[in-house]
């Protein structure tokens, strides 16, 4: 974000630009750019911002280097060589940036900062592209690569670029984080034809990739106006500076801006938490944005989800709705990674072992504080949630049911079971080759293998339940055994 405080005003000025078509879905309407506070205060900051009324949360921001590292703030390094560092100095960050999606809250869009005034962030970023290009090989892909796979919970990647303005490479860098899943926002406060130009180029090559404009109407935007920057159908969002509007001046100037410009402005955000946290403010100014365009409602947390049994690990909570893998893993919930579950009076769930609402299922209208009882633990790719008995069928008595429409390996079993010393495989078809994992009540994995004699040597296990877990043709199959 721009540091200079010399107020520098702009002419008028309305550039058409042509945007390619594509489904752009304006996830939020009020916003809130933050800093070192989010990570370094996390006692308080993270609840706070997830119940002050703002839709999105921008966490600023990632520089990049000479060679392609990534550093947070100059505080600390968050990706080095394509792996992520980062827990080394916050051990707890990725789990607070999916808490902060986590039912009850009022954010349902994340999004990672890039550079900031007087960084050489984007003129690194034109090198190493000129000198790498943005193939899978490259260190940009590599790095931007493990931060998705860390924080599958981000949404999308903010430019703030406010000195290199090279539209070839910042076209190049916002084509490939939308190859790689994320969504990009621009941050302009000067050169309009340089972002319109992104704007354009990068959708014409992969519509949709851009979403959002957060126009900087502060500091050195302060004469900005988002009534004269046009994006074609991408929203803008207009944004002020606690240091210089109190709250009752931010809700007149965007309620002005709203009446001039509806078409065009569909949302606010501030500058800076950093200012503001921690503090009766930080709700005030989103209140103050909410009354001019809606939104910030809590969501309702129907069902608790957890890493670990016992409901330990890290906790999200979702509300009803239907979660395939990519929607899960966007709340910070990853493949076969949930071992106990809370679910609300009133609401139901059932865990799917397939994405996309496939294969075995799981009902649970109770809590349940380790799945491994059922054979469920790490096994859920998506989910439902329902208000009621929904997510039952409605010959189900039980209230834990599994079930499958067609058997995943034909006369698979498990004998003797009990057993004392060894477990034998036995099944219609050939599973040498299967790459197989014990785990034991806890939701703990004892022991993996690739099958090669159907035969499971059981002496180095405690007397105790556990299960048997592989994949086969695209499903998941867990058995039972108890050891004697």
């Amino acid at each position: 974000m721009s540091k200079n405080f010399t107020q520098v005003l702009f002419k008028s000025f309305i550039i058409p630009v042509l945007i390619a078509a594509g489904h752009l879905t304006v996830l939020a309407q009020s916003g809130i750019y933050g800093g070192g506070p989010i990570y370094k205060n996390r006692s308080y900051a993270i609840n706070e911002l997830r119940n002050s009324g703002y839709t999105y949360v921008v966490v600023w921001t990632i520089h990049i280097d000479a060679s392609g590292n990534f550093n947070f703030n100059a505080e600390f390094p968050l990706v080095q060589n394509g792996a992520y560092v980062g827990g080394s100095s916050y051990p707890n960050f990725v789990d607070d940036m999916a808490r902060l999606k986590s039912a009850p809250t009022t954010i349902n869009r994340l999004e990672f900062c890039l550079s900031a005034w007087g960084s050489s962030t984007f003129a690194n970023i034109k090198n190493l592209i000129a000198s790498q290009g943005t193939g899978s090989s490259s260190i940009l892909y590599r790095n931007f690569q493990a931060l998705r796979n860390t924080f599958p919970m981000v949404d999308a990647i903010g430019f703030d670029d406010e000195s290199t303005y090279d539209v070839s490479s910042a076209t190049a860098l916002a084509v490939m984080l939308g190859n790689l899943g994320f969504k990009v926002s621009l941050v302009p406060y000067t050169n309009s034809g340089f972002w319109t130009s992104v704007a354009t180029n990068t959708n014409n090559q992969r519509a949709g990739t851009i979403d959002r404009i957060d126009l900087q109407c502060y500091s050195g935007g302060a004469g900005n106006s988002p009534c004269n920057w046009n994006f074609g159908t991408i929203p803008v969002y207009a944004g002020l500076w606690d240091a210089e509007k109190s709250t009752s001046q931010v809700q007149s100037q965007l309620n002005t801006w709203k009446n001039s410009c509806s078409a065009r402005i569909k949302g606010g955000f501030m500058w800076l938490y950093d200012d503001i946290d921690n503090s009766s403010q930080t709700a005030a100014y989103a209140t103050a944005i909410r009354n001019v365009f809606g939104g910030g409602t809590l969501s309702t947390a129907a069902v608790t989800f957890y890493r670990d049994c016992n409901y330990g690990g890290l906790a999200i909570s979702l509300p009803v709705g239907d979660y395939n893998l990519t929607r899960l893993r966007s709340f910070g919930i990853r493949n076969d990674d949930i071992s106990s579950v809370t679910v609300n009076s009133g609401y139901s769930t059932r865990l799917y072992v397939n994405d996309n609402f496939g294969g075995n299922s799981l009902a649970l209208t109770a809590s349940n504080d380790c799945l491994v009882d059922e054979g469920w633990n790490d096994l859920a790719s998506s989910l439902i949630i329902r208000a009621g008995s929904g997510a039952r069928t409605a010959n189900e008595a039980g209230q834990k049911t599994s079930f499958s429409s067609a058997p995943v390996v034909k006369g698979f079993i498990l004998y003797p079971n009990p057993a004392n010393s060894e477990l034998i495989l036995a099944a219609d078809e050939d599973l040498t080759g299967v790459f197989m994992q014990v785990f034991d009540m806890t939701g703990r994995s004892v022991m993996s293998f690739r099958n090669t004699i159907n035969r499971l040597d059981l002496s180095r296990l405690r007397p105790g339940v556990y299960t048997l877990v592989f994949n086969r043709n695209g499903s998941k199959v867990a058995r039972q055994f108890i050891k004697q």
